[in-house]
């Protein structure tokens, strides 16, 4: 049996962890030891402990600041520790003790490029364990991650360069060949493509292998729907949602059974919408369960929240906070399964939004189309293949 490490650098909240628990949990039932380094602490505790496996906070980089929004892959490393070789070599020398403090055998990495320059650098096998996103497609340079925005490839490649140079740089120093691209940094033994390719961040990315999505992690307690008659209706929001306020307000408005799950709410923001048709909720609500009894539902269109319902074939809204959500909300719209609020728009069209999205047959029909054709795509199988390809690794 062998020590396995999950590796998670970028990104926040619940998400990440709850994606990765049941290849976890079928791992150790498998025998194996799975450590995890994960990027926020707060989340680790909250469900990690209740789980009993050992968990380490990851080495990460303060976000540094660049002039404009994120344009491509590249960019965002250029942020978090990336445009200074002095700065990503310290990254990369804790990884390595990190992965040998644990003994990791394979990585597994979710949305963690600094942990696969450490594979590199000690040839240790890695595993892909991500959405579109956090994958870019093997192009060089990476590409527009704002489509909507024309680029000449000049400008792309004027960004990887810095980022290029810092990964070679490190490369040299331990005696390892350089890359020509940074996308060649996800060469790995195993590309996990999570999802499907009509939620994939990049429309464009071309061939590709998804594995689809695992099944719900269950760590939530089931949702309190309010006792009375109507569509229920879900919300996941967060304050970092530009428009959670105006969400909150046309939830109240609309008047119908409504479940709020919002982690981070303050008390004064509960007082200002509370009404009897809405139940908020700080703890983890299952979402298998609200999936199943909602009509539909509003969030701010996480990867697996999304999926979640289109899977139960559930139309959404999706007020997305920063750029991967605005890709995945793009995406779900592309495929006319929802709406989505832009969050550099004013949001005074939101609750004529949810009420279409909640009364649209033809939305609902999209979503349940997507759910039907995965339908026989059972998400307990894509753990069992997981496993097989881990442990072919391993050996």
């Amino acid at each position: 049996m062998a020590n396995l490490l999950y590796a998670w650098e970028f990104g926040a909240n619940l998400g990440h962890i709850g994606a990765f628990l049941p290849l976890a949990r079928a791992l150790r039932e498998r025998g194996h030891r799975v450590n995890w380094a994960v990027a926020s602490s707060t989340s680790a505790a909250r469900v990690l402990d209740n789980e009993g496996f050992s968990w380490l906070q990851a080495p990460i980089c303060p976000e540094q600041a660049r002039q404009g929004p994120p344009l491509s892959y590249a960019d965002i490393l250029l942020r978090f520790g990336y445009a200074n070789p002095t700065d990503l070599l310290g990254l990369v020398v804790a990884w390595r003790e990190l992965i040998r403090l644990t003994g990791a055998k394979v990585v597994l990495a979710d949305h963690a490029p600094t942990a696969l320059l450490a594979t590199r650098t000690l040839e240790l096998p890695a595993v892909l364990y991500s959405s579109g996103f956090c994958v870019p497609p093997r192009q060089q340079p990476t590409p527009n991650m704002r489509p909507w925005i024309p680029l000449p490839i000049e400008q792309l490649a004027a960004i990887e360069q810095p980022a290029l140079a810092s990964i070679n740089a490190i490369l040299r120093h331990f005696g390892k060949l350089p890359l020509d691209s940074v996308a060649q940094l996800f060469d790995v033994a195993e590309d996990t493509l999570l999802g499907f390719p009509e939620l994939d961040h990049y429309a464009d990315r071309g061939p590709a292998r998804y594995w689809g999505n695992l099944p719900d992690a269950g760590v939530g307690a089931a949702p309190p729907w309010p006792e009375m008659p109507g569509k229920k209706l879900f919300a996941y929001l967060r304050r970092e949602c530009h428009h959670h306020e105006a969400a909150l307000a046309a939830l109240r408005d609309l008047g119908l059974p409504t479940v709020i799950f919002f982690p981070d709410a303050p008390d004064a923001l509960i007082a200002k919408f509370a009404s009897p048709h809405l139940a908020f909720s700080r703890k983890p609500v299952d979402l298998a369960l609200a999936a199943q009894a909602a009509t539909a539902a509003i969030t701010y269109a996480s990867m697996s929240t999304t999926t979640r319902f289109l899977l139960a074939g559930k139309p959404l809204l999706l007020v997305p906070g920063h750029l991967e959500q605005f890709l995945m909300a793009r995406r779900v719209a592309e495929m006319g399964a929802g709406l989505f609020i832009d969050p550099e728009k004013p949001a005074s069209g939101l609750a004529d939004a949810l009420r279409h999205v909640v009364e649209s047959t033809d939305i609902a029909a999209n979503a349940l189309a997507f759910a039907r054709k995965y339908a026989a795509f059972p998400q307990e199988v894509v753990v069992g293949n997981l496993v097989r390809r881990i442990e072919e690794i391993c050996s």
